[in-house]
């Protein structure tokens, strides 16, 4: 059991730090802990699996610390936010979601899908309390996309570093909320990628607290 979670959890990190590096954020808002990572833990009794709203995560977590103070700004479960209908709505298979966190203490907290279809690619959203939205807005000088939208009154950052990938950001409560779409085969458009990420996070927006200054 052990050694074919350690294989998922290899294969997991491959796939979401290779979307999160296309976006620039694999240093910073995915790929690291605080302390001494764990990639198991062998006691899951009573480990916490549902949101603050007392709805089930769509796996089992083995995390004690899936929530944490690296990613406490916002009690927006990305895991959680949505239905499978929901899902099904923009196009995502909602039995292919997976846990983003691959470490005890990660700073992202979320969930990773794949599209329905071959070849369609793959959809993230987490959140993660480093970097803040504040310093997303000031650090977008390296993007070859960069512009902002306004959905439900809330700014939207939406970048692209090239052309696998598009990003958004918003801020829910004091953190960043980060939806980013790769499609590495037969990518279409960026701008077609972007729509899909901007749908995406139209359909989220709704459940996540209001920002706080």
């Amino acid at each position: 059991m052990i050694r074919r979670q350690r294989s998922r959890v290899v294969s997991t990190f491959s796939v979401y730090c290779s979307i999160l590096c296309a976006s620039g954020l694999c240093a910073v808002a995915a790929c690291t802990t605080d302390g001494q990572p764990q990639s198991t833990v062998e006691n899951p009794t009573a480990i916490r699996q549902a949101d603050d709203q007392g709805r089930k995560l769509p796996f089992k977590t083995l995390f004690p610390n899936r929530w944490s103070k690296n990613n406490n700004g916002t009690s927006y479960e990305p895991c959680t936010a949505l239905t499978n209908d929901d899902l099904a709505s923009v196009g995502v298979d909602p039995s292919s979601a997976e846990d983003v966190a691959l470490a005890d203490h990660q700073t992202a907290r979320g969930c990773l899908w794949r599209y329905v279809g071959n070849n369609m690619g793959r959809i993230s959203q987490a959140t993660g309390n480093r970097p803040s939205f504040e310093e997303n807005i000031r650090d977008r000088g390296w993007y070859k996309i960069s512009y902002n939208l306004t959905v439900g009154d809330r700014l939207v950052l939406v970048n692209s570093r090239d052309r696998f990938t598009c990003m958004t950001t918003v801020k829910s409560a004091h953190s960043p909320v980060h939806t980013t779409v790769i499609q590495t085969s037969h990518p279409p458009e960026t701008s077609k990628l972007c729509a899909r990420a901007i749908s995406f996070t139209k359909l989220t927006i709704p459940e996540m607290p209001l920002p706080i200054p």
